[in-house]
């Protein structure tokens, strides 16, 4: 079997099995997957950057007697935001990173991967600071999906989704603030589990990345792999929520959440809904999804009903994404000039970017922390809820993968808008022009249903269950993520159901139409 096979047939927990017996070495695994970056990276657009002299190193200093993880010697890939990495310039996907420093320390979670011997073999793309659901910018271009490229992988993940779909890596880092794991995940076809709020460390860059609602973790192919790297990135921070008691099937402590996979799950009451938090319409094939899921659970032995948590309204929770994400953008803005020396104007950054931080510097310091506190009041519903249900499942998305610039500003927009809002400064044209909101409600339709999560700071996962009937451009399908979320800092319940699923329902062998290129 050749090194480049290899790839296809492991997740990195197997493939760091093999390096520790020597049956393959980490140089060997590092050229393979250049191999596939090469093949396959052209038709997708995937990586931000590759780092091949750095990567080399790790992978020659890699010893078999001296690994730390069970992921040691593997490559990955890095989102070009957050995960600075010493010596490379994190660009976040804008032209304004050309002002940027080089960083001269690993971010706090980068230091534990590289720790753990993960090899980072380049970075990926995310539209402009990770702003939108589809995965599009000046600086990098369109980022395709696998599994037909005239559509969206997602965002802003989407270019960790689409290498890993592709196979390019068997894992790749991601961030999530409003769906940006889970999405790239339901339209790529892999596994993304957005963990708790204080599970990641976000040091030294930030203490809270959009007032707590991102975390990060990985998109990968397996549920051990996720497994793995959540036990990897669990070390106690000022902001951390302590992990809860992990145990072996034989009742014995676990040494963290890959070993207590071991443990059998018990049977769950799951609630299921295709009423969408944020509104819009569930295409057929979103209820088809979650329809055949509640299906395949019951006849797992979980107890399905259908009931949802009353949140609040559709438009209360937009309101809310909204003000704490343009907020947040203002004050980026702010950092940037403050770092740089120099202030940012609106050719600096792409129209809907400027728009979103000026619509930002109209809230009011009152506008934030009712924002704040109406998110967590949504935590509290789902606490009720969980006292009665232990999961909820849900369509992860509303829509099927968009096609690509279906999604943002219509070109008549963007020109109007950098005319008016830009280069004429007539800020106060946002309060009365619908844009703006008609722009954020077809967004949060669009997706219907995870930012919700990133408010109450609960575990919730994207799991391939289904694919869509074959098109003309998808002729293996698309692929369609169902949601599961669980109450507060229960990641083992989510993590155990979603093995039990894979063994059920194992979608390990769906390659996307791209793996015919080699």
């Amino acid at each position: 079997m050749s090194v480049a096979t290899l790839i296809d047939s492991h997740d990195s927990v197997g493939l760091g099995q093999l390096l520790r017996q020597g049956e393959v070495s980490a140089v060997e695994l590092l050229q393979a997957v250049w191999q596939r970056m090469d093949a396959r990276n052209p038709a997708l657009n995937a990586l931000a950057s590759r780092h091949d002299a750095l990567a080399l190193q790790q992978a020659q200093a890699y010893r078999p007697d001296l690994t730390t993880s069970p992921v040691s010697g593997v490559p990955m890939l890095l989102k070009d935001a957050l995960a600075d990495m010493a010596g490379v310039v994190t660009r976040s996907g804008t032209a304004l990173s050309s002002r940027f420093s080089t960083p001269t320390q690993d971010a706090e979670l980068v230091r534990r991967y590289r720790a753990a011997g993960l090899v980072f073999a380049g970075k990926t793309t995310l539209p402009e600071l990770g702003l939108t659901t589809s995965t599009e910018s000046v600086l990098y271009g369109d980022t395709c999906n696998p599994w037909d490229v005239t559509r969206t992988p997602g965002g802003s993940s989407g270019g960790a989704a689409a290498a890993v779909a592709a196979r390019m890596v068997p894992i790749a880092h991601g961030s999530d603030g409003g769906g940006s794991i889970r999405i790239p995940a339901s339209n790529c076809g892999v596994f993304g589990l957005k963990p708790g709020r204080g599970r990641s460390p976000a040091a030294p860059g930030w203490a809270e990345s959009w007032q707590g609602f991102v975390t990060e973790h990985v998109l990968t192919r397996s549920v051990r792999d996720s497994a793995a790297l959540l036990d990897v990135m669990l070390t106690p921070t000022p902001h951390s929520v302590p992990s809860p008691a992990l145990y072996n099937a034989g009742g014995s402590p676990a040494q963290g959440y890959l070993a207590a996979l071991q443990q059998p799950l018990r049977p769950l009451r799951i609630a299921y809904s295709l009423r969408p938090f944020l509104g819009g319409t569930v295409c057929e094939e979103s209820q088809k999804a979650v329809l055949q899921a509640a299906q395949l659970l019951q006849d797992l032995g979980h107890t399905v009903d259908e009931a949802a948590p009353e949140l609040a309204s559709p438009a209360t929770l937009i309101k809310v994404m909204a003000t704490v994400v343009t907020g947040s953008l203002a004050m980026v803005m702010d950092e940037i000039a403050t770092k740089t020396g120099q202030p940012v104007r609106w050719h600096d950054v792409e129209p809907a970017t400027w728009i979103l931080s000026r619509q930002g510097r109209l809230a009011t310091a009152g506008d934030m922390v009712w924002a704040r506190e109406t998110a967590l009041r949504q935590a509290w519903v789902f606490e009720k809820f969980h006292q009665q249900w232990d999961v909820l499942l849900t369509p992860t998305m509303n829509q099927l993968p968009s096609p690509i610039g279906a999604m943002g500003l219509l070109p008549s927009e963007a020109q109007l808008s950098s005319w008016l809002i830009g280069r004429l400064g007539l800020d106060r044209l946002l309060k009365y022009t619908p844009m703006v909101q008609r722009g954020l409600t077809q967004v949060m339709e669009y997706m219907g249903w995870t930012n919700v999560m990133n408010m109450t700071g609960q575990p919730s996962m994207s799991v391939p269950l289904y694919w869509s009937a074959p098109t003309a451009t998808a002729p293996l399908g698309l692929p369609v993520g169902t949601m599961f979320t669980a109450p507060f800092a229960d990641e083992l319940t989510l993590l155990q159901l979603a093995q039990q699923l894979e063994q059920a329902q194992p979608w390990w062998n769906r390659m996307p139409p791209l793996r015919l290129q080699q």
